[in-house]
């Protein structure tokens, strides 16, 4: 049956169980010769009948196998995408797994730059980093991996992004059960290929798609988690700027990680000063160190000038400024997203991607997305549109 052969079984026993007559299968009376002679005539008079049900019976075979492995899951590996932002909205299939298979380890890979983004995540009992590298390098640090998880003997792994080279370490390293989209050749190393997802649903839910068959239930959050060590920096960095918890305290981050996406400099000044004169807030922008020279110049805009944080914090103490937050306001970017994540007010501000594919994910509906509707349709990367 594994083979795509048609089979002959007699009614009897446990072949019950895996033939269904006329279905991938026939089935015959015990010791009964002139009945077996009789399908075996048919099948081979009826090609196309055999060819069918043969399809159906590898079917059955790996339907069956994939249920077992599913039974016996204990180890979970998941290969999450390159980007920030995706390695965000991964963490809600990483916390449906684990509500899913509670007793199983959780392996995360995923590349060096995004580490800061699964740290100290109690879901995850493993991080293995890997660096971001293309052409032959990459193929042979690959093999280097093929190595390492065939020692770690994982169950299932979950590819996030379709890839022909991951799939094939995944194959290689001995994996029973590899999931992941199924997209032509990327996908030809995987057992288990879902489809890709269509229309607008969020970046979170297309993750959390490829787990549905193993019977995980919706998470409504993406997850991101800070220590008690963050947090006393972030009050340290407050003190020594004197803000206190009795102030208005307004993050304005406006990076992003290409320029349709940020919203103006002078936009955020003038936003920064209303903000300063009808509510006396206390304004920090914050940003990567990419993003420095963008701060200063917002700052160089404004009357009233701002608590520069750009370039001056990790991923984990930019969050946990955001904590001590009134309000966020923040363009398209990981660390908005960082922000909803960690329940902060957030005023998510969009321009050419789409609100609904990546925009804020949770269930808490303390945010609001912000989007000049100019009639084209969303997500758009032209770089050379006339609307921007």
């Amino acid at each position: 049956m594994a083979m795509a052969k048609p089979v002959i079984g007699s009614e009897v026993g446990g072949i019950l169980d895996v033939i269904q007559k006329e279905e991938n299968g026939l089935l015959v009376s015990p010791g009964d010769a002139r009945e077996l002679s009789k399908a075996i005539i048919e099948l081979l008079d009826n090609k196309e009948k055999a060819r069918e049900m043969g399809k159906k019976a590898r079917e059955t075979v790996r339907t069956k196998r994939l249920k077992n492995i599913t039974m016996e899951i204990r180890k979970i590996l998941i290969i999450h995408p390159n980007w920030r932002g995706d390695v965000l909205f991964s963490t809600a299939l990483v916390r449906a797994l684990k509500d899913r298979f509670p007793r199983a380890s959780i392996c995360s890979l995923i590349v060096s730059c995004c580490k800061e983004i699964l740290e100290r995540n109690p879901d995850i009992d493993e991080l293995i980093f890997q660096p971001r590298t293309k052409g032959l390098k990459n193929f042979l640090r690959g093999f280097k991996l093929v190595f390492l998880l065939r020692r770690k003997r994982f169950d299932v792994a979950f590819l996030l992004t379709p890839s022909f080279s991951r799939s094939l370490f995944l194959f290689l390293a001995g994996i029973p059960l590899r999931v992941g989209y199924k997209k032509n050749r990327k996908s030809i190393f995987l057992n288990k290929k879902v489809d890709l997802p269509i229309g607008d649903r969020h970046r979170a839910e297309h993750f959390l798609g490829l787990a549905y068959f193993l019977g995980i239930k919706k998470e409504k959050d993406y997850h991101f988690f800070i220590s008690l060590e963050d947090e006393q920096w972030a009050d340290d960095f407050l003190n020594k700027n004197r803000i206190d918890k009795k102030d208005f305290l307004v993050i304005l981050n406006p990076g992003g990680n290409w320029e349709l996406k940020r919203w103006p400099a002078k936009s955020f000044a003038l936003l920064g000063d209303k903000l300063i004169q009808e509510y006396k807030a206390k304004i920090i922008i914050s940003g990567s160190e990419e993003d420095r020279e963008l701060a200063e110049r917002i700052s160089s805009l404004m009357q009233a000038k701002p608590i520069l944080a750009a370039g001056k914090t990790t991923l984990k103490q930019l969050g946990a400024l955001f904590k001590k937050a009134n309000l966020v306001i923040a363009n398209d970017s990981g660390p908005m997203h960082i922000a909803v994540a960690l329940g902060s007010p957030v005023i998510a501000l969009f321009g050419p991607t789409s609100s609904q594919i990546t925009g804020p994910y949770s269930q808490r509906k303390n945010w609001r997305v912000i989007q000049k509707n100019v009639g084209c349709p969303l997500p758009c990367y032209n770089l050379n549109c006339s609307q921007k």
